[in-house]
């Protein structure tokens, strides 16, 4: 009976404070749950981002969908540069990108980098009008103006672009051929482009008797402006193509050989897609309307014949494996 009345306030002294210790956690914040994804082996790691995310959000349990963090280099920074800072990206639910920003790594200071992207995190919820034990709202579909303002999204062209690949012609003289090209920025979205053919490309013409041949090497020269499309890449512009051409004879009378130049302009489309960082797959046209070009003339019984005469229309398609050299 004493031990009976002994127990009895021990036992409501437990009941009081387990009933006291659900009160607590029912009305203690919900944590938020915060998925991260990146590309970064270190410096900040996925450990210290979610050590700072956990310290400022609350130690919520990564899921499969929701609101999802990645962050990695900078694209279109110089690569001794890359190392120097992260670019973080918030996205909402929904898919829309509500903040991204581009975080200097502090002198090597991990946990700081960190920390400061767990900071604009919880910046732009707030601005969402989240407190922390609060539901998030509904995602609006509209990213936050800072978005817009990252150097992730900028959609940069590259500064030089290297490339290599074949192309045919609708003429002999340019026919089926290896193509190099080299292209560079010179400001914003507008580009030069210079190329080459590798292969000499021949025609000939039966006169009388005898036959006149002509082989031929074209280059070109482009300014051309360029557009990022998400993983795609849009050129377009005007072209030259600059022929130089020699002329020669077989079995007849008069024999003999020339050189001639011929210019044609027109223009030229294009589209790239992205294989990696560093290597895209091409695809392009171009049309050319010769401007300039001298006549391969001979005497063919008495009378002044021009043979081998530059086709008045051009067009060559090509396909290229190009290599992103800068950035």
């Amino acid at each position: 009976m004493a031990l009976g009345v002994l127990l009895m306030p021990i036992s409501a002294a437990l009941i009081s404070t387990f009933l006291i210790g659900q009160a607590v956690l029912a009305a203690a914040p919900a944590p938020l749950s915060v998925r991260l994804t990146s590309d970064v082996a270190e410096c900040p790691s996925s450990i210290q981002v979610q050590s700072a995310l956990r310290q400022i959000l609350g130690d919520g349990q990564g899921s499969a969908g929701g609101w999802v963090l990645w962050y990695g280099r900078d694209p279109s920074a110089p690569e001794a540069e890359r190392a120097a800072s992260v670019v973080m990206v918030l996205v909402d639910p929904a898919g829309g990108r509500v903040v991204a920003r581009q975080i200097p790594t502090a002198h090597g200071d991990c946990d700081a980098t960190a920390k400061a992207m767990a900071a604009v995190v919880e910046r732009s919820l707030r601005t969402l009008g989240w407190t922390l034990g609060e539901p998030l709202p509904e995602p609006t579909g509209r990213p936050n103006a800072n978005a817009s303002s990252a150097p992730a999204e900028r959609k940069r062209t590259p500064r030089l672009v290297l490339g290599a690949g074949p192309s045919i012609g609708t003429s002999p003289r340019i026919g089926a051929n290896l193509l190099l090209e080299a292209r560079g920025r010179v400001a914003g979205p507008f580009c030069v482009r210079l190329g080459g053919a590798v292969l000499s490309g021949s025609d000939s013409q039966k006169v009388g008797a005898g036959t006149a041949r002509d082989t031929s090497r074209y280059f070109t020269a482009a300014p051309l402006a360029a557009l990022a499309v998400g993983p795609l890449e849009l050129v377009g512009g005007p072209a030259l193509l600059l022929a130089f051409d020699h002329g020669g004879s077989d079995s007849l009378a008069q024999g003999g050989s020339g050189d001639r130049a011929v210019l044609a302009a027109g223009a030229a489309i294009g589209v790239a897609a992205r294989l990696s960082p560093r290597w895209r797959l091409s695809l392009g046209l171009e049309g050319f309307r010769v401007v300039l070009g001298a006549d391969y003339i001979v005497d063919l019984a008495g009378k002044r014949t021009v043979v081998l005469a530059p086709s008045p229309w051009e067009g060559i398609a090509s396909a290229k494996l190009e290599f992103v050299a800068w950035p």
